[in-house]
């Protein structure tokens, strides 16, 4: 993840420029909106005098006075509506970021998370009648295709009142951060969901876990962080353990504490989705309230974004574990045990000389003595144990 100081490097030379501009902007803007208030106040002042000396009419001056203030309260109006402003902020600083974040990302401001793919991963079982959303990031991180947007989905329930009148109701499916992401190779369909209870209820707990047949069959891992936060259920539960890697549901927990927002993980053949669900959009920015050259809010953002962008880079370590699980079991298999790392320069070996048996253990009767540079009466020793 990047530090800091990097960003704000980035936010001085890239940023601010334009923040800048946009100050300057919303400061004529103000001082137009005072100038036509106080244009305004100092003409009907002169039209009221004028009515006193008797020099114009009053209905002429009524007349006058009512186009006078409907023109300045429409300019004001427009001159205070400053969602062009915050449009402009967004694309230039969401932009800037994207570029900063993940170097290979496209930014759309109105894009989002493609409703079929919500619909895909299964994570919430009723289907929304209205979808939408905005900030859709795409990008490919060491061939790891991942795109997140914020996301709303929503139900009507129509009913009648005590008249017979028809009547609707909308209630909120999802409303947070949906993420879908590339996966190498097809996994069991299995879903992830959220433990309200955080593993409060012990035994009672787990076997209600155990008896939801909602989504499938219980997986019970043996990870009691991983099932204080989390719940996960498959089609397969046997064949959905084997696959689940400890790296993976470390890296769910770490995320889960971090962020302390419900997280949804669903895996659909070459594809995972997580939803995150949050009260607030996190990519806007109120100009009316706060300072736009002031480094808070972009830095804010900008820490979402690599959160997220880490996110689907870092869950996928579940397959590249799972791609090969007679080394991953030990934690990355010969590369991880301390020094070792390569077996090439063991003894003068080479890789290609060492076969192995069924069991994985490399057989010395395959090897001649000129291969591994002992002579017959060493390797003898050897194996008597001398």
């Amino acid at each position: 993840m990047r530090s800091f100081a990097e960003f704000k490097a980035l936010f001085d030379e890239d940023l601010l420029p334009h923040l800048e501009e946009l100050k300057k902007e919303l400061s004529w803007r103000n001082i137009l909106q005072f100038g036509i208030v106080i244009a305004l106040a100092a003409i009907l002042s002169v039209l009221f005098v004028l009515i006193a000396m008797e020099i114009v009419a009053i209905w002429m001056v009524v007349i006058l006075s009512v186009f006078l203030i409907a023109g300045a309260i429409w300019q004001v109006r427009k001159l205070a509506d400053r969602r062009d402003i915050q449009l402009r902020y967004k694309k230039t600083v969401n932009s800037k970021l994207i570029e900063f974040v993940a170097p290979r990302g496209d930014y759309d401001a109105n894009g989002f998370v493609s409703y079929s793919d919500f619909v895909d991963s299964e994570l919430f079982k009723r289907e929304p009648d209205f979808y939408g959303g905005d900030d859709l990031l795409t990008t490919n991180q060491d061939g790891v295709e991942v795109e997140f947007s914020e996301v709303k989905a929503a139900w009507e329930e129509q009913s009648e009142d005590i008249k017979g009148n028809d009547s609707s109701q909308w209630h909120v499916i999802f409303d947070g951060i949906f993420m879908v992401s590339s996966l190498s190779k097809s996994f069991p369909d299995m879903i992830i969901i959220p433990d309200a209870s955080k593993g409060s209820f012990g035994r009672l707990g787990y076997e209600t876990k155990k008896a939801n047949e909602q989504h499938g069959e219980f997986v019970d891992v043996e990870h009691p962080e991983f099932n204080d936060y989390f719940t996960a259920y498959a089609k397969d539960a046997k064949k959905a353990k084997s696959m689940i890697s400890e790296d993976f549901m470390d890296k769910a927990v770490e995320i889960a504490q971090t962020i302390e927002e419900p997280i949804y993980f669903s895996f659909k053949g070459r594809k995972m989705y997580v939803a995150i669900r949050y009260d607030k959009p996190m990519f806007e920015f109120n100009t009316y309230l706060a300072n736009v050259t002031s480094p808070d809010k972009p830095y804010e953002i900008f820490k979402e974004m690599d959160f997220l962008v880490s996110i689907g880079a870092s869950l996928n370590s579940m397959q590249r574990r799972a791609s090969n699980p007679s080394m991953d079991s030990f934690g990355g298999g010969m590369t991880g045990m301390g020094g070792i790392g390569s077996m090439g320069d063991f003894g003068g070996m080479e890789r290609e000389n060492i076969q192995s048996s069924e069991e994985g253990i490399g057989s010395l009767g395959s090897m001649s003595a000129d291969d591994i540079g002992l002579t017959d009466e060493e390797i003898r020793a050897m194996m008597e144990g001398e």
